[in-house]
Parts: C-alpha cells; sequence; structure tokens
C-alpha cells in the first residue's frame, strides 16, 4: 500500500501570503519536503480558473521532486441521477472535462460523489449518463471512482450495485473512513467497497493530547556531562571518555524519543478500518486526509504515523 497526502488536508498553506506565499503548482513540493509522502491527490475546486499549462506544470514539479497526482477529484456532488435531462447532460459534460484534466495532471484516476435517489429508475439513468464518461475515460486510461454521498450511494451494497450496472474496466469505488464508521458497521462497509477501489480514503478527525508518563514509569533524569574546554581539562581528564560521554547522553535521548507511543486518534478506532481494507488484498493508495482542528501539515504527520501503528498492529 502506497500512502498519498489528499491535498485537502493542507489547504491552510495556501492561504500564506508574502514570502511565504503559496500556489497550486507547488504543492507537489510542499507535499514531498513537508510530508514525506510521494504522492498526492487534487480536488477540483483548488484548480478553479487553472489552465493546461498549469495543470502541465504541476505534473512536471511533480516529477521533478517524485511526488506524482495520482488522482483528481471532483469536489461538489454531481446530478447523474436528476430526472430532469438538461442537469444530468451538465453533469455528464462536467466530468468528462475532470477526466481530461485528470489525464493532464498525470493521474490515473478521478473521482466524484453523485446525487441521486435510491430507487432502480434512477440507478439506471445514472448508470445510462455514467457509461458516457467512461467512453472518454476508456480512451484516456483514467479510473473514475465513485464516492459515497447520501442517497443512492450511501449503502456500500447499493454503491457496488450501481458499479456492476455501469459495467466496464475503468469504474470503481473510493470508499472513505468517516463515511464508513457513519453507516454503522465500517468493517463490513470498506470490505463490500474496497474490492473495487484503487484509492481509499483514510480520514482522520484529530488527535488526543498525550498524557503524562506515571511518576513511577518516568525515567531517572539523565546527569548532564558537560566537554571541558582543552584548556581546562585536569591531568586525569581523558577527553576521548568524555566525548563518549556527550554522545551516549544525546543517543538516550533520541532513543526516548523513539520510544513514545503513535498518536491516538480521537474520533474512532483505527486499526479495524486498516485491517478491513488489508484483509481484502487491498494494494492501492490510501490518501492521508485530515480533517481536524490545527495546522494541517502536522495532522497529516500524526494521521501517516497512526496509520502506520494501526498497520503493523493487524500485520501481528
Amino acid at each position: 500500500m502506497l500512502f498519498s497526502l489528499n491535498v485537502n488536508s493542507v489547504r491552510d498553506v495556501l492561504k500564506k501570503r508574502g514570502a511565504r506565499a503559496m500556489s497550486v503548482e507547488d504543492l507537489p513540493r510542499y507535499a514531498q519536503e513537508q510530508t514525506g509522502l510521494h504522492a498526492m491527490t487534487m480536488a477540483t475546486d483548488l484548480l478553479a480558473g487553472a489552465t493546461r499549462d498549469t495543470l502541465t506544470k504541476i505534473r512536471e514539479t511533480g516529477d521533478r521532486v517524485g511526488c506524482a497526482c495520482l488522482l483528481l477529484s471532483q469536489t461538489e456532488p454531481l446530478g447523474f441521477g436528476d430526472p430532469r435531462s438538461k442537469v444530468g447532460e451538465e453533469a455528464v459534460i462536467r466530468m468528462i472535462k475532470v477526466v481530461e484534466a485528470a489525464s493532464l495532471l498525470g493521474c490515473n484516476s478521478a473521482s466524484l460523489a453523485i446525487t441521486a435517489k435510491d430507487d432502480e429508475a434512477t440507478m439506471d439513468l445514472v448508470a445510462d449518463r455514467m457509461r458516457r464518461v467512461l467512453e472518454r475515460a476508456d480512451r484516456l486510461e483514467i479510473m473514475v471512482l465513485i464516492r459515497p454521498e447520501k442517497g443512492l450511494t450511501e449503502n456500500p451494497d447499493r454503491l457496488t450495485d450501481l458499479v456492476k450496472a455501469i459495467g466496464g474496466f475503468r469504474i470503481g469505488t473510493m470508499p472513505d473512513f468517516e463515511a464508513a464508521v457513519a453507516w454503522g458497521d465500517p468493517v463490513h462497509y470498506l470490505k463490500r467497497l474496497t474490492p473495487y477501489a484503487s484509492v481509499v480514503n483514510a480520514s482522520t478527525l484529530g488527535f488526543k493530547e498525550p498524557q503524562p508518563a506515571p511518576e513511577a514509569a518516568k525515567p531517572a533524569k539523565k546527569k548532564t556531562v558537560k566537554k571541558k574546554p582543552a584548556a581546562d581539562l585536569d591531568e586525569d581528564d581523558d577527553p576521548t571518555s568524555i566525548e563518549d560521554a556527550v554522545l551516549a547522553a544525546i543517543e538516550a535521548e533520541l532513543g526516548a524519543l523513539d520510544d513514545l507511543p503513535p498518536p491516538e486518534h480521537d474520533g474512532y478506532d483505527l486499526a479495524p478500518l486498516v485491517g478491513a481494507i488489508r484483509s481484502v488484498g487491498f494494494d492501492g493508495a490510501i490518501a492521508i486526509d485530515y480533517r481536524g482542528a490545527g495546522d494541517g501539515t502536522l495532522g497529516v504527520l500524526h494521521s501517516r504515523e497512526a496509520l502506520e501503528a494501526a498497520l503493523e498492529a493487524v500485520s501481528e
């Protein structure tokens, strides 16, 4: 599995002004340098007004720094289930444009949410309209992934029915952790949708403040070793042993940091969710989507550490 950055997590960096100002073209570099991730997913509302040159520049920057854009996500749900033909036609045209933009960015997938009532007639209507999008997606070799949305695609079983009704090799799902928990049975939800997914959105909501260790468990205070200047060394002082003591103290401090427990997610347990997608053999991208308060970049770093710990736990 590959960890990637859902850029929704770090929207705050695009609000900076002055010398620290950043543009969407800088996001691949920021993702790689500040989060250590080598892939990202982009949202269409961040590209409002972007030209073909802008999209090409984002792709080229990603190639240079080693952070590719894997997926372009249509931000607002589209009315594929609307009975009005004009609304349905607008949805088809819009999603075809998203697929074309995804191709320019170098993505292999594009995602959308669909507004539609949950009945058979509407499902047939959605399937017919989505097949027109897939005609273009097939030619550009872009996967189209459906995200959960209230109505027809809220129930994981109904969403898989829709995927089957649309048919083809370029249609799939994009499960979301928070949506899975909201459904009530997140393990079933993820096991049902993940086999059709190339990207799973690992949404996180925040992290608990670490609790201080009990007094009895606290390590003994380390003695600080001060290195004497060469001019002050006594005859019996060994410079090598003093240097070794300083290095040992530094290594002990670093070791204490390594022993810190991973961040604890506040909202739901990540381990069963990670276990569910692992159990069905998922080997695609996990998009880290931090939705909590505070600094988004720090939230992403905490999220990655917590997800890695959850993966390790379910692997044991």
